[in-house]
């Protein structure tokens, strides 16, 4: 097993610390219905404390970085071996988004 490098650019690592959250949670949302099947990687913000109960009860596996953790779930998801994390503007609305991380 490959070691992965996290990177968060400076800009989210500083919105991390004004909202006083140093964990960012990657997670799956899935909806399937009789016709198709959605699946979607996305990303959150949280606190430790959120964190660890993902950690502790949910099976999440914690990575630590140098300025932040990155909580990631238990199911299977292919990482390469850099995966960044930013903040994505579009007009008035930011989103956190990622490279590096498929199904």
């Amino acid at each position: 097993m490959r070691n992965t490098c996290y990177i968060a650019d400076p800009a989210l690592i500083e919105r991390m610390k004004k909202k006083n959250m140093r964990n960012i949670v990657v997670e799956v949302a899935s909806s399937n219905t009789s016709d198709f099947e959605v699946s979607e990687i996305f990303l959150r913000l949280c606190r430790d404390e959120h964190a660890d109960y993902l950690v502790e009860k949910k099976r999440y596996r914690r990575e630590n970085c140098d300025d932040f953790c990155v909580i990631l779930p238990p199911y299977r998801l292919e990482y390469q071996q850099n995966v960044r994390f930013y903040i994505k503007k579009w007009w008035i609305f930011t989103h956190l988004a990622y490279e590096g991380i498929s199904f």
